[in-house]
């Protein structure tokens, strides 16, 4: 009887405890971090130093913004988003790949999570909430991560990449995933502190890896064609299908290439690597700046770049003719009379001058249309393409007309309007959604 009695108490008393601590009504603990709106930012830039702006908003912002108002850190340029978290450098720039997120209760954004480096961070992709990959400037270094619990998974054997021993950079600024087979490509810049170049080869690489064996496959090489890293390409260009597109901006006249006689890897191009593929079609090249109808610039940049679907993207291109002022500073470059002063101010009007235009790119047709609802824009600012929603964000920046600000472009009625004007804080960088 004591036995039996005994064992009945073990059961009831199990089966209290058991309900105590599986209680369907008890509520999960509520994050200190926003799960949905926006973030927007900017960078002010002095001879001295440089100051950056991120601000929160619940819904999409609109109007005047101060940016100013929000709060100001050190360093603010993140690399990739996963769903309301941030992932690249830190707000205090350190060798580390930092996690961030927006704080409820300030509207300031903070570091939930980081893993510390021996080089600084160069680029961050997420796969999944269990697999990331980032990069950083040590030589080849490529690195996986779990962007959930950040924990630090190891790096890519790269020993077999492309490498050049004699060039001080090797490194991975852009990262591509193509989901249909599990593999990454990434990019490879050289460059040798020995030349004016910023690339320092006459090819393109990009190297494959198989993210089911977490190993190195095979370099893919485009001859004639080089550097493919442009301003603002923070997105993969991934087609429906699987063909994965590689925007190559050239050398920008650095290399003594310039006009319309310039050697066709001197001057942008758009590859591809077809789907179920891991080699370049070669017999593929795109120059939107050229079928946009300017073929005879003396500089041809093609800047940010998003894909949408059925073969469209949107890039900022050069697109208008060059300045008279631009092509005098050419000449006197050419003939070696140019002075320091003078340099600065064709890099200015080269780089920084309202030259550029967002543009609707048929990558299947290979034909490149100018939104004529979007001004003239500097695209050499930060001209980083988002797409939220079904439209496409653009921002713009000409000093000439006072344009400070976003647009979105709607690809239905292929129409764009301006959303938000910033009136204080610098030039626009950045522009995420958060979600859950």
């Amino acid at each position: 009887m004591k036995k039996t009695g005994l064992l009945l108490s073990i059961f009831i008393a199990g089966t209290l405890f058991s309900c105590q601590t599986s209680d369907p009504d008890t509520p999960a603990a509520e994050s200190k971090y926003q799960e949905e709106g926006y973030v927007l930012a900017s960078i002010s830039q002095t001879s001295a130093s440089n100051t950056f702006y991120a601000g929160y908003f619940p819904t999409l912002p609109s109007g005047n913004v101060d940016l100013t108002a929000k709060s100001s850190y050190s360093s603010f340029y993140p690399s990739a988003t996963w769903k309301n978290y941030l992932f690249g450098q830190p707000l205090v720039s350190d060798k580390k790949l930092s996690k961030m997120a927006v704080v409820k209760a300030t509207g300031a954004i903070e570091e939930v999570a980081s893993i510390p480096l021996v080089d600084y961070i160069s680029r961050v992709l997420i796969i999944n909430d269990q697999l990331g990959v980032y990069s950083t400037g040590g030589n080849r270094a490529l690195f996986m991560f779990n962007p959930t619990t950040m924990e630090n998974l190891g790096p890519i054997d790269m020993a077999s990449a492309q490498n050049f021993p004699d060039h001080e950079t090797n490194i991975y600024p852009h990262l591509t995933y193509r989901a249909s087979d599990n593999r990454l490509f990434a990019s490879l810049y050289t460059n040798s502190s020995k030349t004016g170049q910023f690339y320092d080869a006459q090819n393109v690489y990009v190297e494959v890896i198989n993210m089911t064996t977490k190993k190195w496959e095979k370099t893919a090489v485009f001859e004639q064609a080089t550097y493919a890293v442009s301003r603002g390409a923070e997105n993969s260009l991934v087609d429906e299908n699987g063909t994965i597109y590689v925007i190559t901006q050239g050398q920008y006249g650095l290399d003594g290439q310039l006009g319309p006689n310039a050697a066709k890897r001197s001057r942008p191009q758009i590859l591809k690597i077809p789907a179920g593929s891991t080699d370049f079609d070669k017999t593929y090249s795109f120059n939107p700046v050229s079928a946009v109808g300017l073929p005879n610039l003396m500089f041809q940049l093609v800047l940010g770049g998003v894909y949408d679907a059925n073969g469209i993207a949107y890039a900022c291109i050069s697109g208008q003719q060059d300045p008279p002022r631009l092509l005098e500073l050419i000449a006197k470059l050419a003939t070696n009379t140019i002075t320091a002063t003078e340099y600065q101010e064709l890099s200015n009007l080269a780089f920084y001058g309202a030259n550029q235009r967002w543009a609707r790119l048929d990558l299947n047709a290979k034909t490149a249309t100018i939104i004529q609802d979007i001004p003239l824009t500097a695209g050499y600012g930060y001209p980083i393409t988002y797409k939220y929603d079904g439209k496409i964000y653009m921002p713009v920046y000409n000093a000439e007309q006072k344009l400070n600000g976003i647009y979105s472009y709607d690809p239905t009625t292929s129409k764009a309007t301006q959303i938000a004007a910033l009136t204080a804080g610098g030039l626009i960088t950045h522009f995420y959604k958060l979600t859950k």
